[in-house]
């Protein structure tokens, strides 16, 4: 279980997260989202030990994660940018074999194993086709799949992403919410920011809504993403739409009132 216990912290002397609690369990897709400044990236940074938090405990299997040293950590998280740029002209297998450095010391090579282990995901993802093209040369939504794969190679239990989708067209898009959910169905947990309140109704089953720094709603979309709630934290109205696609299945929209 990873849980979250009254969470505090910022930059410096300025506090941005205020007393956020929260808790997940395996296979958990957790959508975190508010207005910009809310705290969201804050909250991936406390959660990857990348910024000290001022108070609060984050624990993962009922262990204190500060107890972990980089190495432990780097076996239980593993974090998506949005975008990442390379300076070398690694191979889509390079990057990817790139996840499983956290299981062997710095003066081994990848063993037969890693290596296989590293083709078995680039197949899960269909990206099997790639793993010789040079890296910098693919499209956006190819680079997420090959970041997501890097993450997936590491096989940590903790998926961190920022805004995974932000700047795909539809079809990219799909193919990161697909990815996911895959990696959610193995068991691991998936957190995610995005600016998108229709997007955690396609993927999530937990969205945590931030205003200010401080919680505004926890739980499952159909019980936070409400025209009201929304409205209270983006101070414009919104309004919810149920409808059904083509598929006969029934999906939910999220849209401003202008």
């Amino acid at each position: 279980m990873l849980e979250v216990k009254h969470l505090s912290g910022g930059y410096g002397k300025k506090q941005i997260l205020h007393d956020i609690s929260f808790s997940l369990t395996p296979g958990t897709v957790m959508g975190i989202l508010g207005p910009n400044g809310c705290g969201k990236t804050t909250l991936l940074r406390m959660l990857l030990r990348t910024l000290n938090k001022q108070a609060g405990v984050i624990s993962f299997n009922g262990k204190d994660i500060d107890l972990l040293n980089r190495n432990e950590l780097a076996k239980h998280f593993a974090y998506i940018p949005q975008r990442d740029s390379v300076a070398f002209p690694y191979t889509v297998f390079e990057m990817v074999l790139m996840g499983r450095t956290a299981h062997f010391n710095s003066l081994s090579t990848p063993s037969r194993n890693d290596i296989q282990f590293t083709y078995d995901i680039l197949e899960k993802l269909n990206i099997c086709q790639l793993a010789d093209t040079i890296y910098s040369k693919l499209s956006g939504g190819e680079r997420q799949l090959v970041l997501i794969a890097r993450a997936l190679c590491q096989d940590t239990d903790v998926l961190i992403m920022d805004e995974p989708t932000s700047s795909l067209d539809y079809k990219n898009q799909k193919l990161i919410i697909d990815a996911m959910k895959l990696a959610a169905k193995t068991g691991k947990y998936v957190l995610f920011t995005t600016h998108s309140p229709s997007e955690p109704f396609l993927i999530a089953n937990q969205v945590l809504l931030l205003k200010e720094g401080r919680m505004v709603g926890f739980g499952s979309p159909n019980e936070i993403l409400t025209s009201a709630t929304l409205e209270q934290v983006y101070s414009i109205p919104m309004d919810v739409h149920s409808i059904t696609n083509i598929k006969n299945q029934e999906i939910k929209l999220c849209l401003p009132i202008y």
